[in-house]
């Protein structure tokens, strides 16, 4: 009898607790997708040299740790996209992962890029992780660091 109890209580429990459960899961689901959609838009927004894109998608206290070991700001990316010293003609994403950690997502990927830094032509697939945090219901980048991949 006491078996029988501690059964029906569990399954009690479960009923309760499933729709939550999926309910979280779909809302995980939905800021996920939203985050790599923010990730394809900053990179056309980059191939544009769309600043005021930019600027929305991207916390002002945003910095990127980058392959060269170099730490540049907001104000760093958005003037060498702004002034034209980076110019990125192609961006492609891939192995695009997001984890959601409440109003903190973590994207991890590939990209590859070529355009020009200072003139100077480069193109190269990329590893990197780029961080959000969700305020006021939008998501803005705060940090992001990238590693080359050797071909």
């Amino acid at each position: 009898m006491r078996q029988l109890a501690i059964s029906v209580a569990a399954l009690a429990l479960t009923c309760c607790l499933a729709p939550h459960a999926l309910a979280q899961a779909t809302t995980n689901a939905a800021a996920e997708d939203s985050v790599r959609a923010l990730e394809e838009a900053r990179g056309q927004a980059l191939m544009r040299g769309d600043t005021v894109a930019l600027s929305r998608m991207t916390a002002a206290e945003f910095n990127e740790l980058t392959r060269f070991g170099t730490v540049r700001s907001r104000a760093d990316n958005l003037r060498d996209v702004s002034s034209g010293m980076l110019r990125l003609t192609s961006v492609r994403f891939d192995s695009l992962t997001v984890r959601m950690y409440g109003d903190v997502a973590i994207l991890q990927g590939i990209t590859d890029n070529a355009g020009t830094m200072g003139g100077v032509p480069f193109s190269g697939r990329i590893r990197y992780t780029r961080a959000f945090v969700r305020r006021d219901g939008r998501w803005q980048a705060v940090t992001m660091q990238h590693t080359p991949m050797l071909r």
